[in-house]
């Protein structure tokens, strides 16, 4: 399958899927990076509309950067590492904050099977799951971005679609309101769409995903 076209379906079962305990362990991993993220830029003294979009730009930046792993030989190997590393992060997290439940122990489980499927170079299910963790990146990101000013705007409840769509009580672009009158889903949307041409570039031209012999 064409890398473009896995990146395009798993994004949709991801947006389609953020409120379940289906794509919990990948969106864990995807707000213990964005929380960090938004944690540092929060440190720099900038207007309300430069963080936010910095901070979408360094999002965006970093799934580029996975998705360019998927143009090395090691790829297989990188894009999954990191996966795995995060992962691990979270469950210390969650046994330090002895906060069992089964969400951790479906992202501990997500764990197990990532690393018997490299051992086993399962080269197509890794890519699977690699892109799942990569593309959780620019999913957040809509969340935040473009549905909360949208839900916002609408006055909808964020739990109209749950479990399925649950809509953050925040996003990063909340603080901003309609700077020069502009309403903020369309500053969220804009700038959103900005950063996501070079991921929708970057998306293809990966190599396709068979199973090694």
């Amino acid at each position: 399958m064409r890398s473009d076209v896995r990146a395009l379906i798993v994004s949709i079962l991801m947006f389609l899927l953020w409120g379940t305990v289906l794509t919990y362990p990948f969106r864990a991993v995807s707000n213990l990076i964005c929380d960090n993220t938004e944690a540092i830029v929060g440190k720099i003294s900038m207007p309300a509309i430069a963080s936010a979009v910095l901070m979408l730009i360094i999002v965006m930046g970093l799934t580029c950067i996975g998705l360019l792993a998927g143009r090395m030989e090691i790829s297989d190997y990188l894009a999954l590492a990191f996966s795995v590393i995060g992962s691990i992060l979270y469950c210390v997290s969650v046994v330090k904050t002895k906060q069992y439940s089964v969400n951790s122990v479906f992202v501990a489980l997500v764990l197990v099977v990532s690393v018997v499927l490299v051992l086993s170079r399962k080269t197509e299910w890794i890519r699977w799951i690699a892109d799942a963790y990569i593309m959780a990146l620019p999913v957040t990101m809509c969340y935040e971005s473009v549905l909360n000013p949208l839900y916002q705007l609408l006055k909808m409840d964020i739990y109209k679609f749950s479990p399925f769509i649950v809509v953050p009580q925040s996003g990063i672009f909340s603080k901003v309101g309609n700077l020069l009158g502009i309403p903020l889903v369309a500053w969220g949307t804009f700038f959103f769409i900005l950063t996501l041409l070079p991921v929708i570039y970057l998306s293809g031209g990966r190599k396709e995903g068979r199973i090694r012999q």
